[in-house]
């Protein structure tokens, strides 16, 4: 794509041209002329001089040829050093250009006593006017425990602490059943379908939970286990969805062979002083009001979630502007890396993302575009409003962050200072949480009514 120049300046050293190349990058090209070289690089070899430690020669004191020809390799790569931040410190930084990163740099050639051109291909942060983000609306829902979601927890507390027993009976729901099954599309087996996926093809004496709503298993499977029992056998139907997360048997219906092969009644454990005891509360009453208690942080917790989220939408759909290409990248890179790092620990391999290596990129660039977009209006919002960031904000998340961690803080603040990037990331979540909170603070805020 061919340059053309925007603007020119010219300092005391250095010669600056601004270039569009698209709507979100410029090329910044500085000259630093031959005399300015020169004194860079007289200025270096007198360095070189006092430091230099020549046999025959007290310190400081070894001919300038003598150290030129000894170091010149040294020498030559420091002038590019030198040179490269003068060009960045008088040309890059004085160009009045508003930068959000530096893309690449072509340096060309530097060697003394020449003139250097270099080239900064940069991204721009976009120029854009901030939308109107006081008063903004955000819905809530009820924070308090109601009788049936207590009484639910309760019932998964009591769950986790059953006995399965075997049992001469046709499985009742809850319990658990030792059973073999095949799923078919027409004649195929699903198992050649999606064979990375074996829970939806093959499965040979699995265990599953009859009539579970919570179970990860094939729907028509886990409910068909009802009413059976040791021996029986029978063919259901499953009828996948249209927005299926496997896309080879969404909405497309399938067939499974189903054998059972024994039924464990789930026992649950009486509410005894023993009970209580091991959950360290004194009574029923206890434990419902602990379960109340925790199910209303819950509720706190997705509120906080959920209404930051809707913050963020509106945010999204009231300004549109150009993202920088090289963030979009990096923000695409760091959700991937996130994904991979969270799979992986459930015991996904590097060939199942490879597998789906194009949908998932596709999925993340879209992501990354957002949260890209909500940083910059953030970003520009906290600078409106001089939100700054403080000593005692990066000691609560040092303090937080040591916690998860397992760490001592004096540890991680050692780790922290040899690690220039991760404290600047640390800062920008900080800034980016510190706004956010200000816009709760001034959002328009509706509480949903509690569901009957």
């Amino acid at each position: 794509m061919e340059l053309c120049s925007v603007q020119t300046t010219v300092y005391r050293i250095v010669k600056t041209d601004v270039k569009d190349i698209n709507p979100t990058r410029r090329a910044i090209i500085v000259e630093i002329s031959e005399e300015e070289v020169a004194t860079l690089e007289n200025k270096l070899i007198q360095d070189f001089q006092r430091q230099a430690k020549v046999p025959g020669f007290r310190p400081g004191k070894a001919p300038e040829n003598m150290i030129r020809t000894r170091y010149a390799k040294d020498i030559a790569n420091e002038l590019k050093s030198r040179v490269v931040s003068a060009a960045h410190q008088d040309g890059v930084l004085k160009s009045e250009v508003s930068i959000y990163g530096i893309v690449e740099l072509d340096e060309g050639i530097i060697t003394g006593g020449k003139a250097a051109k270099l080239t900064f291909t940069v991204d721009m942060l976009p120029d854009f006017e901030l939308p109107n983000y006081e008063g903004l609306k955000v819905e809530s829902e009820p924070t308090d425990a109601e009788d049936g979601e207590i009484e639910k927890m309760l019932t998964q507390i009591l769950s986790q602490r059953a006995e399965f027993k075997v049992a001469e009976k046709a499985a009742e729901k809850g319990d658990y059943v030792r059973c073999s099954y095949e799923g078919k599309i027409d004649d195929q087996s699903i198992a050649e379908i999606v064979p990375d996926a074996p829970i939806y093809g093959k499965q040979s004496k699995t265990w599953e939970e009859a009539g579970s709503e919570d179970s990860p298993g094939v729907r028509a499977v886990v409910d068909g286990l009802l009413g059976m029992s040791a021996g029986d056998e029978k063919e259901v139907e499953m009828a996948f969805p249209a927005d299926f997360e496997m896309p080879a048997l969404a909405g497309k219906s399938a067939m499974y062979s189903l054998e059972v092969e024994e039924v464990r009644e789930k026992i649950l454990p009486d509410m005894d002083e023993a009970f209580f005891k091991s959950l360290q509360v004194k009574d029923e009453a206890e434990l419902r009001s602990q379960i109340a208690d925790t199910i209303s942080r819950q509720k706190v917790q997705k509120n906080f979630q959920a209404e930051r989220q809707q913050i963020t939408d509106q945010l999204l759909a009231a300004v549109d502007f150009p993202l920088p290409e090289s963030g979009i990248k990096s923000e695409t890179e760091a959700i991937l890396r996130d994904f991979m790092e969270r799979n992986m620990e459930r015991g996904a391999t590097q060939e199942d993302f490879e597998k789906q290596k194009e949908q998932l990129h596709e999925g993340a660039s879209d992501a990354a575009a957002n949260r890209l977009k909500s940083r910059l209006i953030l970003s520009r919002i906290a600078a409106k409003e001089k939100i700054q960031v403080g000593n005692e904000d990066f000691s609560r998340v040092i303090m937080n962050e040591a916690m998860q961690t397992k760490q001592k803080p004096d540890q991680l603040v050692k780790e922290l200072k040899k690690d220039q990037g991760r404290i600047d990331r640390m800062r920008m979540e900080i800034l980016i949480g510190k706004t956010m909170d200000l816009l709760i603070e001034k959002a328009s805020r509706e509480t949903e009514a509690a569901t009957a």
